[in-house]
């Protein structure tokens, strides 16, 4: 196995890689026997959308789940990687957005502050990167403005035709062999 190990034993907080991409655990659930992860760079640049800051519905999840998610497929295959619900409440509380389940995604502010020491250790500061969580809503007069992890660490917002980095959220089933 030349220096494979199982995903399970790996700690929260240390890398691994996966083909060509290298992922941060941010948890192991050792009783569902899998594994939360953040890639520890971005995988593009990109706009989150034209005209939405609703995650269900932007171009960004679109890419995650095809393009990206076609990549690890190759790596990992489809069965060890595991869909989850993305909750797409508001930064103010609105929840009109509602949830989406993805097998890639953007974390969700929650996610982030529940794993900011964690993802801190790994910051990157050549450009802001994406969440999943909508400012606001259109119902209240945000239609374009998603929440962002800024170079300092801290929690901004900028409007969803921007450029920023895309760091992909995922579950591996944590019996996957990985290096």
């Amino acid at each position: 196995m030349n220096g494979k190990k199982v995903l399970f034993q790996i700690a929260s907080g240390d890398t691994f890689k996966v083909g060509n991409f290298e992922f941060i655990v941010l948890a192991q659930n050792h009783v569902l026997g899998t594994t939360e992860v953040l890639l520890i760079d971005f995988w593009k640049t990109t706009k989150f959308d034209d005209s939405t800051n609703n995650y269900k519905n932007s171009s960004i999840r679109k890419k995650l789940n095809s393009d990206f998610y076609d990549e690890l497929v190759n790596e990992v295959g489809t069965i060890n990687i595991i869909p989850h619900t993305v909750n797409l409440t508001a930064d103010d509380g609105r929840k009109d957005y509602g949830i989406c389940d993805d097998c890639v995604s953007l974390l969700t502010c929650e996610q982030y502050r529940k794993y900011v020491d964690i993802v801190d250790k790994y910051r990157i500061t050549s450009n802001w990167w994406w969440l999943a969580t909508p400012y606001s809503t259109g119902s209240n007069g945000y239609d374009y403005t998603v929440r962002c992890a800024d170079l300092d660490g801290t929690l901004n917002d900028n409007d969803c035709n921007y450029d920023n980095g895309v760091r992909p959220f995922c579950i591996f089933k944590s019996g996957i062999f990985v290096s």
